[in-house]
């Protein structure tokens, strides 16, 4: 029976495995998969046979989307134009809802 591999700390500093890679106190053959909540073989076969499976590229792309959604800044800024905005949309979409003609909001007055 070969002996088993245990984690190596290198592997933090590997480009591939950094973002998502940590070990496994007390158990030296296991690494642990941050972005699945799994445990693995402390192997770097497994290692990288895990990151090529699907479950892990859904779960990486799903957390790429988050941390994208993330950096897209919150407006803060004039609240009564955020309310003529919001308003402006609702009112679209009522015109929109009931098919009525375009020509209709051509007779709001500009509010802002």
């Amino acid at each position: 029976m070969a002996a088993k591999q245990s984690f190596r700390d290198a592997w933090l500093n590997n480009e591939d495995f950094q973002p998502w890679l940590s070990r496994v106190e007390d158990i030296p053959s296991r690494a642990f998969c941050k972005i699945c909540k799994r445990e693995v073989r402390a192997e770097l076969t497994a290692i990288k046979r895990h990151k090529t499976t699907k479950m892990h590229s859904v779960y990486e792309a799903s957390e790429q989307q988050e941390v994208q959604q993330e950096r897209i800044p919150a407006h803060h800024g004039n609240y009564a134009a955020n309310g003529v905005a919001v308003a402006t949309i609702l009112f679209a979409c009522f015109i929109a809802e009931h098919n009525l003609p375009f020509t209709t909001a051509d007779h709001e007055e500009d509010v802002s």
